[in-house]
C-alpha cells in the first residue's frame, strides 16, 4: 500500500512538472512567434540552430535534472535563448552613412555593400583619386560620395562635416563606422615615440575626432556609432603593443560614449574581428611597414636586436597572413547589423574563435592567459635577436 501511494505521488509529481514546463515551452513559443509576426525577430539558421538546442534540453532537464532545479534551469535558457535571438532589420533606404577608410579593407567593401542595399555612403578616403576611390565611383550608384578626408587632419573633418550637413539637411546622419585605422609590427623597444603617436593618432584620436564633429547630426537622426576596434583591443600579443594599445583605448572610448549616448536615442557599438586580409597584410605593405621601423631606431637598438631579427619575423608574418581569411563578409555582415538591426548589439566579435577568446580571456589567471598570447602570437618561439640569451 505504502509503494502504491509513492508511486502515485511521483506521477503527481511529475505531471505537476509536465504543466509547468508545457507552461514556460508555450510562453516563450508565443513571446517567439509575437516578436517574428511584428517583424522584431529574424529568423536563420543561428535562430532556427538556438531552438532546437533549447527543445532539446526540456527534455533534458525535466528528466535528469529532475525537479524545481530542472524547471529553473529551463526557464532561464529559455530567457538566454530569448536575449540573443537576432533583430529584423530595419530599412535601409534613405539612410545615411558616413564610413571612414574606405580606401581599401573593411570601409571599401563595407561602402560596396551599404550603397548596394540603398543607403546614402558618404566614403571617407585618405586619397579621394586613389585606386580604392576610383573602383568605388566605378562599382557603385551615383548616390555614393567620396570625400577627402583624413582622419588626423581637422581640415578634412570640418570640410567634410560642412559637405555632408548640405546634403542631409534636417534629416540627420544615420550611421557612422569609424574604420579608418593603421597597423605595424614592432616590439615595444624598437617602437620609436613618433610611430606610437601615429597609431594613437589615427586608430583612437581620429575616432575621438570624427565622432565629435558628427554626434550632432547623429542625435538628430536617433542614429548609430560603430567603432571597428580588433581582438587585439583584448588580447595583448607580442609585436602589436601600439596597436594593442590605441583599440584597448578605443574599447573604453565605446563603451563610455554608449552609456553616455542612451538618452539621446543613439546606440553604440563596436565590432572586433580576429585577423583578415586587408590592405595592411599585403606584401608589398609589410616590406614598407619593416623598412619604416628599421629606420626609425636608435643605432643602439639596431645593434641589441638586428636586421636579421626584423626580417625573420616579418618573413614569419607575410607567410602567415596568407592564411588569412580574404572574405570580408563576417565583417561586414556585422557592421551592417550595428547598423541596421533593431536590437544592435553592444559588441560584436567576429572571427573564429573571437567570442570565445573574448569571453574567456579575462577571467583567465595571468599565466594562462599569457600562454593563450603566445599561442595566438605572429613570432615564433624560435626566433629571437642574436644578441639575446638563452632562458634555461
Amino acid at each position: 500500500m505504502e509503494i502504491d501511494i509513492q508511486d502515485e505521488i511521483n506521477r503527481d509529481g511529475i505531471v505537476f512538472y509536465s504543466v509547468l514546463y508545457s507552461t514556460v515551452t508555450v510562453a516563450f513559443a508565443m513571446a517567439v512567434l509575437s516578436k517574428f509576426l511584428t517583424n522584431e525577430f529574424r529568423f536563420g539558421f543561428r535562430s532556427f540552430l538556438t531552438l532546437v538546442i533549447l527543445f532539446l534540453g526540456e527534455p533534458l532537464c525535466q528528466f535528469l535534472v529532475k525537479g524545481p532545479s530542472g524547471l529553473a534551469i529551463f526557464t532561464v535558457g529559455c530567457l538566454f535563448i530569448y536575449s540573443i535571438l537576432p533583430a529584423n532589420h530595419l530599412r535601409a533606404e534613405k539612410k545615411a552613412v558616413l564610413i571612414t577608410g574606405c580606401d581599401s579593407g573593411f570601409g571599401h567593401a563595407l561602402a560596396l555593400k551599404l550603397d548596394s542595399i540603398g543607403m546614402l555612403v558618404f566614403a571617407g578616403c585618405l586619397e579621394d583619386q586613389g585606386p580604392g576611390a576610383i573602383e568605388l565611383r566605378n562599382k557603385c550608384s551615383n548616390r555614393l560620395h567620396i570625400l577627402k578626408l583624413d582622419v588626423t587632419n581637422s581640415k578634412d573633418i570640418e570640410a567634410a562635416s560642412c559637405y555632408i550637413k548640405t546634403k542631409l539637411g534636417e534629416e540627420g546622419l544615420w550611421g557612422l563606422v569609424n574604420n579608418a585605422g593603421v597597423w605595424c609590427f614592432a616590439e615595444l623597444e624598437m617602437t620609436c615615440d613618433k610611430m606610437v603617436q601615429k597609431i594613437m593618432d589615427v586608430n583612437l584620436f581620429g575616432a575621438i575626432r570624427v565622432t565629435k564633429a558628427f554626434l550632432p547630426l547623429i542625435k538628430q537622426a536617433h542614429g548609430r556609432v560603430i567603432n571597428v576596434s580588433s581582438l587585439l583591443g583584448r588580447v595583448s600579443i607580442e609585436g602589436n603593443g601600439a596597436y594593442s594599445m590605441s583599440k584597448h583605448a578605443l574599447v573604453a572610448y565605446t563603451n563610455t560614449l554608449r552609456l553616455e549616448m542612451k538618452k539621446w536615442g543613439v546606440d553604440v557599438s563596436v565590432v572586433e574581428p580576429t585577423g583578415y586580409y586587408t590592405g595592411n597584410m599585403q606584401e608589398y605593405t609589410l616590406r614598407k611597414k619593416k623598412e619604416e621601423v628599421w629606420d626609425s631606431l636608435d643605432e643602439q637598438t639596431k645593434q641589441v636586436y638586428g636586421k636579421e631579427y626584423l626580417d625573420a619575423i616579418y618573413a614569419h608574418i607575410e607567410a602567415a597572413v596568407q592564411k588569412y581569411p580574404k572574405d570580408l563578409t563576417p565583417v561586414i555582415r556585422c557592421i551592417r547589423s550595428g547598423l541596421l538591426s533593431k536590437r544592435p548589439r553592444e559588441r560584436y566579435p567576429c572571427g573564429t574563435g573571437a567570442e570565445l577568446i573574448i569571453c574567456l580571456y579575462p577571467i583567465l589567471p595571468v599565466w594562462l592567459a599569457d600562454y593563450v598570447s603566445n599561442c595566438i602570437s605572429m613570432v615564433p618561439r624560435q626566433l629571437r635577436p642574436s644578441s639575446c640569451p638563452e632562458v634555461k
